[in-house]
C-alpha cells in the first residue's frame, strides 16, 4: 500500500522544466556583445575544427551535353563556439539546447567553387541551427547543388562518370578553419535511386589547393543504366544492319533487289538520324565509340547498295558477250573452294563402266562454259560472306572494347 502511494505521488508530482522567459533570457545574455563576423575559438593560434558530413537525397540530373550535375542533399557542420556555452542550472536545470536563426551566429561561409551558373553560399537567413549548452553548434543547410562536370562519353551507353563537387571558404586558410570529414563517404541512407544513373561509390575528403585554401570535395562515381539503350538502340541497329545483307539472298528474278537495298539503306539512315539526337555531343576527351560504329554501318550500307546494283548489272549482261578469262578463273576458283567442302570420295563400279557418265562428270564438263549469270551468282556469294564478316567484326570490336573497359 505504501509503495502504491509513493508511486502515485511520483507520477502526479509536477516536473521542473525551463520556461520561455528563461530561454529568452538565455538568448539575450548569449548574443549581447556577440560578434558574428569573428570566427569562434579562444586560442587564435589553433584553427577552428569543423566536422563535416554530406547527406545525399537524390541525383536530380546529369546533362552530358551541358556538363551540368544537379544533386539534392544537405550538409552537416558541427563546431564548438565557446562564446555560446552556458550553465543549464541557471536556466531551469534542463535547458540544454536551443535554436537560433542562421544570421544570428557565425557560420562557415561555404561556396561552390565549380558551380554551373551562380556562385552563392550555403544556407539562408531564414534557416535555423541548433546550439547546445557546451557551446556545440550543429548546422544542417539543405542544398540544390548545380556543379560543372565534363562527361567522358567514349563508351556510351555503357559509360561511367566521375564528378567532383568542390566547396571552399573565401577569406579563411587552413590555419584558420580546418574541415574534418566525419566519414570518408556520403550518407546515402535517404538516397532515392535515379532511373538513369546508379551511384556506385562516393567519397568525402579535403584538399589544399595551390592558393592555400582548403577545399571540401565530394566525389560521385556513377554508372549508366544501359538496359533501355540495349533494347532501344543497340539491338535495332544491329538487326537493321544485318537486314541489308539479305539483298544477296533475294533472287535476281524477283526484280526487287536494287529497290530492297535502297529502301533498307534509307530506313537505316533515317533511324540513325533519329538516334543521333540521343547521342551526347562531345569531342573531348573522346568521341563515343558508338558514333564510329554508326559511321561504319552507313559506309557498309552504301557499299552493299553499290554492290547490289553492280550485281544486278552483271546478271543482265548480254549472254553473247564473252566472259574475260581472268573472271572465269576467279569464278572457277570460287566454285572449286565451295564444292570441295561438299565433295565426298566416290567409288565407281567396274560393271557400270559402260553406263553413261554420271551427272557429276557432265557438270564438270559444263563448268568450262561460264555465263554472266554464273558470275553473278558467285559474286553474290562472295559479297554475302564479305559483308557478313564486316558487320560481325564491326559489332564484335565494339563489344570487345566495351567489355575490356
Amino acid at each position: 500500500m505504501l509503495a502504491t502511494i509513493l508511486l502515485l505521488l511520483t507520477v502526479l508530482s509536477p516536473t521542473e522544466s525551463y520556461t520561455i522567459a528563461q530561454e529568452t533570457k538565455l538568448h539575450t545574455e548569449l548574443f549581447t556583445g556577440y560578434q558574428k563576423a569573428i570566427r569562434p575559438g579562444a586560442d587564435r593560434s589553433r584553427p577552428l575544427s569543423i566536422s563535416v558530413d554530406f547527406l545525399m537525397i537524390s541525383l536530380k540530373e546529369f546533362n552530358e551535353e551541358e556538363g551540368r550535375l544537379s544533386v539534392i542533399g544537405a550538409f552537416k557542420f558541427v563546431w564548438t563556439d565557446n562564446r555560446l556555452a552556458w550553465d543549464k542550472n541557471s536556466y531551469g536545470g534542463d535547458l540544454t539546447q536551443t535554436s537560433v536563426l542562421q544570421d544570428t551566429v557565425w557560420v562557415p561561409n561555404v561556396v561552390n567553387l565549380n558551380c554551373f551558373e551562380t556562385m552563392k553560399p550555403l544556407g539562408s537567413g531564414s534557416l535555423s541551427l541548433r546550439i547546445y549548452d557546451g557551446g556545440t553548434v550543429a548546422w544542417i543547410p539543405p542544398a540544390l547543388i548545380e556543379s560543372s562536370c565534363d562527361a567522358d562519353v567514349t563508351y556510351y551507353p555503357f559509360d561511367s562518370q566521375t564528378c567532383v563537387i568542390r566547396y571552399y571558404m573565401p577569406g579563411y586558410y587552413q590555419s584558420d578553419v580546418n574541415f574534418s570529414p566525419s566519414r570518408t563517404e556520403a550518407d546515402l541512407q535517404q538516397y532515392e535511386q535515379n532511373n538513369l544513373w546508379e551511384i556506385t561509390s562516393t567519397s568525402l575528403s579535403t584538399f589544399v589547393n595551390s592558393y592555400y585554401f582548403q577545399e571540401l570535395q565530394i566525389e560521385l562515381q556513377m554508372q549508366r543504366r544501359s538496359r533501355y539503350y540495349i533494347a532501344g538502340l543497340i539491338l535495332p541497329i544491329c538487326l537493321m544492319s544485318f537486314l541489308q545483307i539479305m539483298v544477296f539472298i533475294l533472287p535476281e528474278e524477283s526484280g526487287e533487289r536494287v529497290g530492297f537495298s535502297v529502301t533498307v539503306l534509307l530506313a537505316v539512315a533515317v533511324f540513325l538520324t533519329i538516334i543521333q539526337e540521343s547521342l551526347p555531343e562531345a569531342s573531348e576527351p573522346s568521341v563515343s565509340l558508338l558514333a564510329y560504329k554508326l559511321l561504319v554501318d552507313i559506309l557498309v550500307g552504301a557499299m552493299i547498295t553499290s554492290t547490289a546494283i553492280l550485281g544486278s548489272t552483271i546478271y543482265h549482261k548480254n549472254e553473247t558477250d564473252s566472259v574475260p578469262i581472268c573472271i572465269k578463273r576467279c569464278v572457277q576458283t570460287c566454285r572449286c573452294k565451295l564444292s570441295c567442302r561438299k565433295a565426298s570420295p566416290k567409288v565407281i563400279d567396274v560393271k557400270s563402266a559402260e553406263k553413261p557418265p554420271p551427272d557429276d562428270f557432265r557438270d564438270e564438263a559444263e563448268d568450262d562454259v561460264i555465263s554472266w549469270r554464273d558470275v553473278g551468282k558467285v559474286f553474290d556469294k562472295c559479297c554475302l560472306i564479305f559483308f557478313t564478316l564486316c558487320l560481325l567484326i564491326n559489332n564484335m570490336v565494339l563489344m570487345a572494347i566495351i567489355s575490356l573497359n
